[in-house]
């Protein structure tokens, strides 16, 4: 049986690819253009190696119920993320990839237009922001944690 700490692993991994894979939520290049295993190399280098010229995003500035608001949506996000990935993996054709990627798309939108407390817009910028600030990525982990918990 794995430990609390395995599954927090496990949600924290998971948060981590969803971050990448979901980062383009909305935008044309979609939200399954980046598999697991891809999203992991991009998101694990030493911070050692981190860019010095990239820019870091404004502080965050997101109060708890907005974040709370953003992970409800994030675990339907994600949820659908992990429908559609295998039909996007077993698609014969780029055109039929394209087409499961809008699809999945579509369905990730309407799922955060639909939320209670958060826009697409916010959604995207705490994704982004969460992307370059760990203690705002620790944060949504800890939430999250308690989601699912």
């Amino acid at each position: 049986m794995p430990s609390p700490n395995d599954e927090y692993m496990e949600i924290n991994m998971r948060l981590r690819d969803s971050l990448i894979a979901l980062s383009v939520l909305g935008l044309a290049a979609g939200p399954l253009a980046v598999s697991g295993a891809a999203a992991q190399d991009q998101v694990q280098p030493p911070a050692a190696e981190a860019p010095t010229t990239m820019e870091a995003p404004a502080a965050a500035n997101f109060d708890e119920g907005t974040l709370r608001s953003f992970v409800v949506a994030f675990l339907q996000v994600d949820e659908i993320n992990r429908t559609y990935l295998p039909q996007m993996q077993e698609a014969d054709t780029p055109e039929e990839q394209q087409q499961v990627q809008q699809q999945a798309t579509q369905e990730m939108v309407l799922v955060v237009e639909n939320a209670e407390g958060i826009s697409v817009e916010e959604y995207n910028s705490i994704i982004e922001t969460a992307q370059a600030d760990p203690e705002l990525a620790n944060q949504i982990n800890e939430l999250i944690r308690e989601a699912v918990e």
